[in-house]
């Protein structure tokens, strides 16, 4: 193992869905994001689910559709459910722990204009059958951030991988073949001390993966990340990132600069492609469609499925930016 090599083996039972709620936390949540970005078939998807709060039974769902004639589907559902990490809408499961996970999602969702929720919360948008069934496949071994076991208080795992399944999209079925990536988190989480946060990622054709974290809280920095080459991972910081000066998405390129703690600089060049999404993070938790200007002190993310080049090699990633509404252009 080379200098600032990251362990490979992660305790499965980590991946697993909890199925008991610490009643003495009461911020404790548990958290399931990912993305994928077909490039060929032109559909994109973020989504998210997690526990809320005060009641850690009830999970919100959410999915940012970005579909191929360059239009957009989003969905916010929420329902209760203990002990797996399901709402009536959304069943996400881990079918092999650290490597095979199944996000299935079988609802409605709303048809939206982006640059409408740039000045607008969610309204009565007009609602669409729609529905997914993919399943996501590691290319490399977990990426424990906090080396976390079976026994800490919190965990935060991240995953490149491959996704495969359908769409049906307003009764059209489309095929999914592609790259991904996601996380599973167990932490103690509020979004009232949250300031920036950063989440830049990619699988590249080679097998290559690059991951970039940043928050920003008032109690806490962090600023980490995982490069995975020729079947080494190794753990990077973060020394130049995307920022975000508006609500759709400005700046739209860039570079990353992620150093090794061997010392080496990669470079990855990046620009986002023509759509995006804006939603307001609320609190203490939650994640609705939209912006309402309304709200004194609001935190906006800005989705953007994005394009990444690293030595040469293109791969097709995605780009989560949060900000204070008020420190965005417009």
């Amino acid at each position: 193992m080379h200098s600032g090599d990251l362990i490979l083996d992660t305790d499965p039972a980590l991946d697993l869905i909890r199925t008991t709620i610490p009643e003495d936390k009461p911020t404790w949540t548990e958290n399931i994001a990912w993305w994928m970005h077909d490039n060929d078939s032109g559909v994109s998807l973020y989504a998210h689910l997690g526990r809320m709060q005060p009641d850690r039974s009830i999970w919100e769902g959410l999915s940012l559709i970005f579909l191929p004639d360059g239009g957009m589907l989003v969905n916010r559902s929420l329902g209760a459910c203990v002990d797996r990490a399901n709402n009536g809408e959304y069943n996400y499961e881990p079918v092999v722990p650290n490597k095979i996970w199944q996000f299935n999602f079988d609802g409605v969702a709303q048809r939206v204009d982006p640059q409408h929720l740039r000045n607008h919360a969610l309204g009565d948008e007009p609602f669409e059958k729609l529905s997914y069934k993919l399943t996501f496949e590691a290319v490399q071994p977990v990426f424990n951030m906090h080396n976390s076991d079976i026994n800490s208080d919190g965990m935060h795992l991240e995953h490149g991988g491959t996704v495969k399944g359908c769409f049906v999209v307003n009764g059209k079925r489309i095929a999914i073949n592609c790259t991904g990536y996601r996380d599973h988190s167990v932490s103690q989480r509020t979004m009232n001390t949250l300031d920036t946060e950063t989440w830049a990622n990619c699988v590249f054709p080679s097998g290559k993966v690059f991951s970039m974290l940043e928050v920003s809280r008032a109690e806490r920095q962090i600023r980490v990340g995982q490069v995975y080459r020729n079947g080494r991972m190794q753990r990077v910081s973060p020394v130049a990132f995307p920022d975000l000066t508006s609500s759709e998405g400005s700046p739209h390129s860039g570079e990353i600069q992620l150093q090794t703690d061997d010392g080496e600089t990669i470079s990855i060049q990046w620009h986002t492609k023509d759509q995006f999404v804006p939603f307001n993070l609320l609190r203490p938790l939650g994640m609705r469609p939209g912006i309402d200007r309304k709200m004194e002190d609001a935190m906006v993310a800005v989705q953007c499925p994005a394009v990444y080049t690293w030595d040469g090699e293109t791969g097709y990633g995605w780009l989560e930016r949060t900000r204070p509404v008020k420190v965005l252009e417009s």
